[in-house]
């Protein structure tokens, strides 16, 4: 006999959580933004269910935040959120580099760097897609790890400081993301690997 497929309960859900964080770190939602549940699964045309799980996810990841008698909100961003999100997931993706960093060719080494530089030499209204672009860099970096807590844990953190950035001022980014080109530039640092050299680098942000 054939197995009869058993539909996973959360298919819903999930589709719910996705469309909605993405609308959150698009800016489709804005933050202190009042969410409609109604509306939203009018729109996802589905019931209110899986929206209400959804919106346990994202005030889990927070997100969202609800109030009592008034609604479910965007949480807005903070900058000082930012800054201490970033930090750690700058740990993780230390640790990402210090397994994958030395075996990457020549031109994966040169595009992170590339790509690094471009975010912290972004201009004010450039900076959240450039920042975004070493971010998801990144996180295909994560992916080759083979540790799927690793990978998981920096995709919740890279939520975070997506969202958290939403209204911080653009120096704030260009600052963070000057930091991780130092960091990967720094004299002595193998995390690329051995065919990295200062003289490499050196142009990238001067």
């Amino acid at each position: 006999m054939t197995p009869r497929r058993i539909p996973k309960r959360d298919d819903a859900a999930g589709r719910a959580y996705g469309e909605l964080r993405d609308a959150l770190l698009s800016g489709v939602l804005r933050p202190g933004e009042r969410i409609d549940l109604g509306a939203v699964a009018h729109w996802l045309d589905m019931s209110r269910t899986p929206v209400d799980h959804a919106i346990t996810r994202l005030c889990t990841d927070g997100l969202v935040t609800v109030e009592p008698y008034r609604g479910t909100f965007v949480r807005p961003g903070d900058p000082e959120r930012f800054e201490a999100t970033a930090q750690v997931l700058d740990i993780v993706h230390d640790a990402v580099l210090a397994v994958v960093g030395s075996v990457l060719d020549p031109a994966e080494r040169g595009r992170l760097l590339d790509v690094t530089s471009a975010a912290a030499a972004a201009a004010a209204d450039e900076a959240p897609e450039r920042h975004d672009r070493w971010l998801l860099l990144m996180a295909d970096l994560a992916g080759r790890v083979g540790n799927d807590v690793l990978a998981g844990e920096e995709a919740r953190l890279r939520t975070l400081v997506q969202h958290a950035r939403v209204g911080a001022p653009p120096e704030v980014l260009t600052a963070h993301a000057r930091r991780r080109l130092e960091s990967l530039r720094g004299p002595g640092d193998r995390r690329l690997g051995p065919g990295l050299s200062t003289a490499e680098a050196r142009p990238l942000i001067d």
